[in-house]
C-alpha cells in the first residue's frame, strides 16, 4: 500500500505536485512528483534556493492535502487468448 497526498500552497491554493510514499515510511523518504508544467530541474533548483519545498507559483509554504491510501495494481504479464469464436474482422484479417 501507498499513502499519496497533493501539495498544495496555503497562499494560493495551487498544487504543485503529489507525495507517493510507502505506508508506514516517513513522509521525507517519499517520492515527489510534480505537476506537468514544470520540469524536475526546477524542482531541485528551488528546494536548493528555500532550503524545503515551496509553492510554484508564488514561493509560499505548502501542506498536503487529500491524503488518500492507494492500492498498487496487479502487473499482468500472462495475457491469455480470448475465448468463444473469433470476431468476423479478425477472421477477414487473417484471410487477406
Amino acid at each position: 500500500m501507498f499513502t499519496v497526498a497533493d501539495v498544495k500552497c496555503y497562499h494560493c491554493g495551487f498544487v504543485s505536485g503529489e507525495i507517493t510514499v510507502e505506508q508506514g515510511r516517513p513522509l521525507q523518504a517519499g517520492k515527489f512528483t510534480a505537476v506537468p508544467a514544470y520540469e524536475t530541474s526546477t524542482v531541485h533548483e528551488m528546494v536548493k534556493r528555500f532550503g524545503n519545498l515551496r509553492c510554484f507559483r508564488c514561493q509560499g509554504p505548502v501542506f498536503l492535502d487529500d491524503v488518500r491510501n492507494v492500492r498498487p495494481r496487479p502487473v499482468i504479464t500472462d495475457i491469455r487468448p480470448r475465448r468463444g469464436r473469433p470476431r468476423r474482422a479478425e477472421v477477414l484479417a487473417r484471410a487477406s
